[in-house]
């Protein structure tokens, strides 16, 4: 017993820090104080109402109206938070304020929230990142929609009542598609299946007190239709569309052109999705016949307790005068056939015959438990923009020490014009030039391949960068001769770089 406990605090560890993650944004936000922003202006204002309220925005733009949401819409919905729920009267510029304040600190300053925990398995502390808001450029607009992420933490923190929980179910199965997070769309599916089997039971109830209490049995009934067949409808509509979107994502892998292992693991996931999701389908229709089924049974039980209570009761005192002044002994039939005789008419319905020979025995699917290497951890936008940067810092230094290797004294127009000319106009438009030489300029000296220390992040992409060459030291100092014409839509303030070796005395800019 000691060694399954032990087993399931390893193995099981990293799963649930998964499931941790998207609860973590939420909590970093509330620790959000308004006393210490604007003198204590808004301390009224609670982050933790504020963040719940967008979520619900997003979810409402997103998936119910299928629409992206921009920044004018959420800037209008805050200001009728802040007024209704708060009873602040801002003008235009302070509600633009507070609400750009909020924004910043939800979308984390357009950064995701880091969540790092230790794996016992592998044995190495893990880093996994959680954004609540996700944004696109089309049409020169900024689009705003809300993460699966978020959409599965909002879910998580209520009960959905008064939506069906298979259509947001399948609102996050949608935004999972969109994302090609198959893997999590299988888990989604699986919630899809508990909730049908939910009211699969539901419905057997109903009819079990339908049959032994007609009046309960109908308000039973009309609770369930209230809360599950209502919603019949909407959700073949989005069963359909997710397995359109999962056709869609299909042809498009295959027009992608890949054949390697990622395409044929990427293909593996799209198919195992695809299956779970026609298996819920297929139990979504038998549970839509069933509770078509039920409705008839339940009108024909309301239809018998209404003729049950409307049949007037038999007068034996005055059936038994009439049989005398009519002296007819066989009316006594019509009168002792009920008392004596039990009604042994059955019914049965065609209908069931068909439901017999078409049962299914019920399947129970094991996870699969899949051993061996784990797959590659996933390589983030933000660490691609990250090495993307560091490998253009590198280049650009490196051809700035190898002109002061053959030039001591170089300008940045001089080098600006080398560049140009050794690798031509485009290099002049790329901003990582243009962002080296405001980072390279916030020290007077460099000192390449020496170890010197960190102090700034530029620093520690030299040391990266020059750790295997010669020493080599340069001095910056501004230009007296001002600024230099980089483009036609382009300045710069113009520096120079001295070698060190070529004069013993400090630099300044």
């Amino acid at each position: 017993m000691a060694e399954n406990m032990t087993g399931d605090i390893i193995s099981d560890h990293r799963e649930r820090m998964l499931n941790l993650k998207k609860y973590y944004p939420f909590f970093r936000l509330i620790d959000t104080s308004f006393s210490n922003y604007k003198d204590g202006r808004y301390e009224i204002l609670d982050m933790g109402y504020i963040v719940m309220a967008v979520l619900r925005f997003f979810i409402e733009e997103n998936n119910f109206k299928e629409k992206d949401v921009t920044y004018p819409e959420y800037l209008d919905f805050l200001r009728l938070i802040l007024k209704r729920d708060f009873g602040l009267e801002l003008n235009e510029e302070d509600s633009k304020d507070i609400a750009d304040y909020i924004f910043d600190k939800i979308k984390n300053e357009g950064k995701p929230f880091e969540f790092s925990y230790y794996d016992p398995v592998d044995r190495k502390k893990r880093v996994s990142r959680m954004k609540i808001i996700e944004s696109s450029i089309r049409d020169n607009t900024v689009w705003y929609s809300i993460s699966p992420d978020a959409i599965e933490f909002y879910l998580d923190t209520k009960e959905i009542k008064d939506e069906s929980r298979i259509s947001v179910s399948q609102l996050l199965l949608e935004k999972m598609i969109n994302s090609q997070n198959f893997r999590g769309g299988v888990e989604v599916v699986e919630r899809i299946n508990e909730e049908v089997n939910r009211l699969k039971l539901k419905k057997n109830e109903v009819m079990t007190i339908l049959a032994g209490d007609v009046f309960a049995g109908i308000e039973a009934y009309e609770e369930f239709v209230k809360t599950g067949m209502k919603w019949f409808q909407d959700e073949e509509k989005l069963f359909k569309k997710n397995r359109d979107l999962i056709a869609k994502s299909i042809e498009k892998l295959n027009a992608s052109g890949s054949t390697g292992e990622g395409y044929y693991r990427t293909m593996n996931e799209i198919y195992n999705l695809e299956t779970q999701l026609k298996q819920a389908m297929n139990r979504h229709s038998e549970l839509l016949r069933d509770c078509t089924e039920m409705q008839k049974m339940t009108d024909e039980a309301v239809k018998r307790a209404k003729l049950g209570r409307l049949r007037s009761h038999m007068d034996f005192t005055a059936a038994m005068s009439d049989l005398i002044k009519k002296d007819d002994a066989d009316i006594l039939v019509t009168l002792l056939s009920p008392l004596l005789k039990p009604n042994i008419r059955k019914t049965f319905n065609l209908m069931s015959i068909d439901d017999a020979l078409m049962v299914k025995p019920p399947r129970y699917e094991e996870k699969e438990k899949v051993s061996g290497q784990r797959p590659e951890d996933i390589v983030f936008e933000d660490e691609l923009e990250e090495q993307r940067i560091r490998d253009n810092y590198i280049f650009l230094m490196k051809n700035l020490v190898e002109c002061l290797k053959k030039s001591d004294i170089l300008t940045l127009g001089q080098f600006a014009e080398i560049m140009k000319k050794a690798y031509g106009d485009r290099i002049l438009k790329n901003a990582d030039f243009f962002s080296f030489f405001v980072n390279l300029c916030q020290k007077d000296e460099y000192s390449l391949g020496t170890g010197a220390g960190e102090d700034t992040f530029l620093d520690s992409y030299m040391e990266e960068g020059f750790k295997d060459s010669e020493a080599f030291t340069f001095v910056i100092r501004k230009c007296m001769d001002g600024q230099i014409v980089i483009s036609e839509d382009c300045m710069m303030a113009d520096v120079e770089f001295k070698r060190k070796d070529t004069d013993g005395e400090q630099e300044s800019r």
